[in-house]
């Protein structure tokens, strides 16, 4: 489902507004449900609240920089720099929590950022610091940042509410309200105005928002389950492999040794962390 949804986001023309959309479709669709489900079944603690306006924050900016990194040119060559960053930077916060990864934990979340620099490559001669370090890697670097926010607070959050599924998509429902409120104002701030706004639709930011709340729901509730957020965001990369397959099979997209490559460091890395993790 996250490789799905970010595919369709990458395909779009105008990311802000179809990010928006996106974000809008949730909040309409889960009102009802979580309403009732906060009213009948209390489930938020005071401290995940908290958790969720820095969180909700933290996302916002991730969505902003994800739209304007969409919009600039060879973004999507660099695009999973973004992607390993995070795996690394968590596990840091992790270990400042008193929860450090294991050395064979570490290693492996090693191997799963080294995949994410791989796969976006054409070739082994493109592995080289300059094909990163571009003028879009300013929103690369934000959108790391991002994920590194709301992963952190959201793992904490999670641990301060009832555990399981319900109480987990209605921390999701309240994180999409966060984010969307945290994303209109950091659009206003950040970006110009458009006028394409009929090339976009709801159908599409709909399905998307759905596939997008799905997919963090399932990273809220397994958030519930370990204890170290890091490899949970090390397991989530595993949508880049996915990515690479469906770029294969239905674009027929070129560089399939460095890909292949990168998809078995990821691989690799995910079964050390499985393994030898806890």
């Amino acid at each position: 489902m996250h490789a799905i949804w970010n595919i369709l986001l990458k395909n779009n023309g105008e990311a802000r507004i179809y990010i928006w959309r996106m974000l809008l479709s949730v909040v309409l669709l889960g009102a009802i449900p979580a309403s009732v489900s906060m009213v009948a079944y209390p489930c938020i603690s005071v401290k995940a609240m908290f958790c969720l306006l820095g969180s909700g924050a933290s996302c916002g900016l991730y969505f902003v920089c994800l739209a304007r990194g969409y919009e600039s040119g060879n973004f999507t060559t660099v695009y999973p720099a973004a992607r390993a960053l995070p795996v690394l930077l968590v596990g840091i916060g992790d270990t400042l929590r008193g929860r450090p990864p294991t050395l064979l934990g570490w290693l492996g979340m090693l191997f799963v950022a080294l995949g994410c620099l791989l796969v976006p490559l054409n070739s082994f001669k493109d592995f080289k610091f300059r094909h990163y370090w571009k003028p879009v890697s300013v929103w690369i670097v934000l959108i790391a940042m991002g994920t590194v926010g709301y992963s952190l607070l959201d793992k904490i959050g999670t641990e301060a509410i009832q555990q399981g599924p319900r109480a987990a998509a209605v921390y999701c429902y309240l994180f999409f309200v966060m984010t969307i409120i945290s994303y209109t104002l950091l659009t206003a701030i950040m970006t110009k105005p458009t006028d394409r706004e009929r090339n976009v639709g709801w159908w599409m930011p709909g399905i998307t928002g759905i596939l997008c709340f799905l997919t963090y729901w399932l990273v809220l509730w397994a958030y519930q389950m370990v204890e170290k957020a890091s490899y949970i965001v090390a397991f989530r990369q595993f949508s880049i492999i996915i990515g690479v397959l469906i770029a294969f099979l239905i674009f027929n997209e070129s560089g399939k040794t460095i890909r292949f490559a990168g998809a078995v460091s990821i691989t690799a890395g995910l079964l050390l962390v499985k393994v030898f993790g806890v």
